[in-house]
């Protein structure tokens, strides 16, 4: 390490820089760590330094030091003081994070520290880490420094009118990126010039220059930058939020509440029904946060493509590693095992996609179509796909840089144990994708995946586990006479993101914003129902007070905004998706194609489990007084899970005997007012196996209940 450290930071003369980077990020996080324990008004720490009252913020202190340590820094540059200049460089890296660290005090002239605008200070920070980072490995802005020699050395008009051209473009990039409003791609794109092309070539951010210039009549383009600012921007921004309040606290929260304010009562929201206490913001934004995160299709491209740049990063950091540890290996061995590598990792990629495929293909035409979206949105393809593509590039850049490197150059030893270790990863990942298509193959693992997927979806759409049903008629009927005079209807006018089927519903928002405004919300479209083109999704119905309840075009954003649309209705979204595909695998088994009743009665044993799962929870669940029709009833669960697999089902007494027996367990399991709709069914089957079976002996032992659909002639009895 100590001779690592000599050739790649003394030698090369980067240790001020290294000095300077580390003195400025242990002052970032000790001011952090000491302005955070202010707040929390710690007694043993020392606070604020005010003298004579006049509150000194830190950036003062950091102004004079970097003051004093720049005039330092120019005194001795003219002469060669290693030491002077590393310790001048930490004072300078010391003061830099004190004023870094209250950029936004500066940027709005007011004290902004803990609001949500003081975020801009971390970003500065972040912004010069990284900065100070690429200058630490060897980089430098468009390669400057570089291409100042070679125009001052090249005698040759033309090259030097090239090299020229190369930095105007790189600049013309840069300046396009920035104006795009890609702040990081535009800033490290400038120490790699290839990001600044993906920067200009890629859309634009919505709130950007070039948006407003360029986008102001091409809706299609705005519409593409309002898309991929959801899907791409918002979940970064996100995590970097959460980063940043680990580092530096929590923005936008007062310190302490007000001493004393008057409590404002909130005004009742109906007038002719009690009053109700409404669910919290907050918790119901980070409920909703996480729902919209499980139900979210993850593009399967998406993580390859990150993993692969990564891996060129990687690669040419490498590479400069390399040159710096001259390693003593045979570089010729090192060529065989790289392009062993990568010949292995293209064989394992092309492995994959057949398996997918032929996953895919098998399970769209034996199986259900919503097998395809959860092969789809699984991490280990991803994972196992960008793994497989990054473990080839970067073995194939290694390769190359190998073969065009002179015998002075040193060789890639630490790169080829780096591309060792990706094809071990590598093929531990496929190995657990190989098992993962293997499940899409096996009904029974198959099945197990989708009742895991509607466990969880009718946990979360269903939490409360028993109890008594609030009886809410009256106060409904109540509402419904007083606030039928008005009436809005919200439709879904623009083609959605992500889909048109409706995923889920953000019920305690829509409950508050029924109370502000006095009004119902009645859902138009179920969960699972594809939405077309200017149909109404929800109906504002309130009181007639000259307008209409939900007329202005904010409100209805806002009410849309609870709405989450998707392209798929699979098994994770909702119990009734779930059933829809067991009850799938079902039918294509009792057809005349499939002709395997023994994989319809193991359908029929994962349908029983969901079914008593949600009896319970369906029967418990609260009924907003706010929002209607938003969930299923327990006869739609019964009727989704059974009734098409009791209709296509002639001929099968072993079907029969299973759903007699699903039928008996449910009623003696559910509660009085549930036993309706599953003794209609018994009856609908004792007509049908009437009408099926003419022989006594077939029509007996088809009408006898059995869980496994045979045993016993007389099924489960001894």
């Amino acid at each position: 390490m100590t001779s690592w450290f000599t050739r790649t930071i003394v030698d090369p003369g980067r240790l001020p820089l290294f000095v300077f980077l580390v003195a400025f990020i242990l002052t970032f996080l000790f001011i952090r760590f000491s302005v955070r324990m202010i707040r929390a008004q710690v007694r043993w720490w020392p606070g604020n330094v005010t003298p004579g009252g006049l509150h000194l913020h830190h950036e003062f202190f950091g102004v004079i030091v970097m003051t004093l340590s720049g005039f330092g820094l120019i005194s001795v540059s003219r002469f060669d003081t290693p030491i002077a200049d590393a310790v001048l460089a930490s004072l300078f890296g010391v003061g830099c994070a004190l004023v870094l660290d209250e950029f936004a005090l500066i940027l709005h002239l007011r004290d902004v520290y803990w609001e949500k605008e003081g975020r801009a200070s971390v970003d500065a920070v972040f912004v010069a880490i990284a900065i100070g980072l690429l200058f630490l490995m060897g980089f430098r802005p468009l390669d400057f420094s570089s291409a100042v020699g070679e125009f001052r050395d090249d005698p040759n008009v033309v090259g030097r009118i090239t090299l020229v051209a190369g930095i105007a473009v790189n600049v013309v990039l840069a300046i396009i990126t920035l104006v795009k409003g890609k702040l990081w791609t535009g800033l490290i794109g400038m120490f790699i010039p290839v990001l600044l092309i993906v920067g200009a070539i890629r859309v634009a951010r919505p709130a950007s220059p070039w948006a407003r210039w360029f986008y102001g009549g091409r809706d299609a383009k705005h519409q593409k930058a309002i898309r991929r600012e959801r899907r791409l921007r918002e979940p970064m921004i996100r995590w970097k939020i959460v980063v940043q309040e680990a580092l530096a606290g929590r923005f936008g929260v007062p310190d302490a509440p007000p001493a004393s304010q008057p409590v404002v009562p909130m005004p009742a929201p109906i007038a002719q029904s009690p009053s109700v206490q409404m669910p919290n913001r907050i918790a119901t934004a980070i409920r909703w946060r996480r729902i919209r995160r499980e139900l979210a299709v993850v593009p399967t491209w998406r993580l390859p493509v990150i993993l692969v740049m990564l891996a060129i990063i990687a690669a040419i950091a490498c590479v400069t590693i390399d040159e710096n540890l001259g390693l003593d290996v045979d570089s010729g061995t090192l060529a065989t095992v790289l392009g062993v590598i990568a010949g292995a990792t293209a064989t394992l990629t092309g492995l994959v996609f057949t398996a997918v495929t032929l996953a895919m293909q098998f399970g769209a035409s034996q199986i259900s179509v919503r097998v395809i979206p959860m092969l789809q949105r699984e991490p280990v393809m991803r994972w196992s796909i960008g793994f497989f593509l990054a473990t080839f590039v970067f073995s194939v850049i290694i390769a190359m840089d190998l073969a065009l490197s002179g015998p002075d150059d040193g060789t890639p030893g630490a790169s080829t144990a780096i591309a060792a270790f990706l094809t071990v990863v590598s093929a531990i990942l496929f190995i657990a994708l190989v098992t993962k298509v293997g499940s899409v193959l096996n009904s029974a693992q198959l099945l197990r995946w989708i009742a895991a997927d509607g466990r969880s979806a009718i946990r979360r759409q269903y939490p409360v586990v028993g109890g008594q049903t609030t009886d809410h008629g009256s106060e409904l009927d109540e509402w419904a006479s007083a606030a039928t005079e008005s009436r809005t209807t919200i439709t879904l006018p623009e083609l959605g993101a992500r889909g048109r089927i409706l995923l889920a519903v953000n019920v305690p928002m829509l409950e508050r914003y029924a109370a502000s405004r006095q009004v119902r919300f009645d859902l138009l479209v179920r969960v699972g129902d594809n939405v077309s083109h200017n149909v109404g999704v929800i109906a504002v119905i309130g009181p007639s007070t000259g307008g209409e309840p939900g007329g202005d075009a904010e409100f209805q954003r806002k009410v849309l905004a609870c709405l989450l649309f998707g392209d798929t209705h699979q098994p994770s979204v909702s119990p009734a998706a779930a059933l829809q595909a067991i009850t799938d695998i079902a039918l294509k088994a009792i057809s005349t194609a499939g002709n395997d009743p023994s994989s319809a009665v193991l359908a029929l044993d994962h349908i029983e489990d969901l079914l008593l799962m949600l009896a319970p929870r369906v029967r418990a669940a609260r009924q907003s007084r706010f929002v209607r029709g938003y969930r299923r009833s327990w006869a739609d669960y019964v009727a989704i899970g059974t009734d098409e697999i009791r209709r296509h089902s002639h001929g099968q007494a072993q079907v029969h005997r299973r759903l007699r027996a699903l039928y008996e367990t449910l009623a003696a399991q559910c509660a009085d007012d549930q036993q309706s709709p599953i003794l209609e069914r018994l009856e609908a089957l004792d007509v049908q196996l009437a009408q099926e079976w003419t022989v006594p002996l077939d029509r007996r032992l088809a009408a006898d209940p059995d869980r496994q659909g045979y045993g016993s002639e007389r099924g489960t009895a001894l």
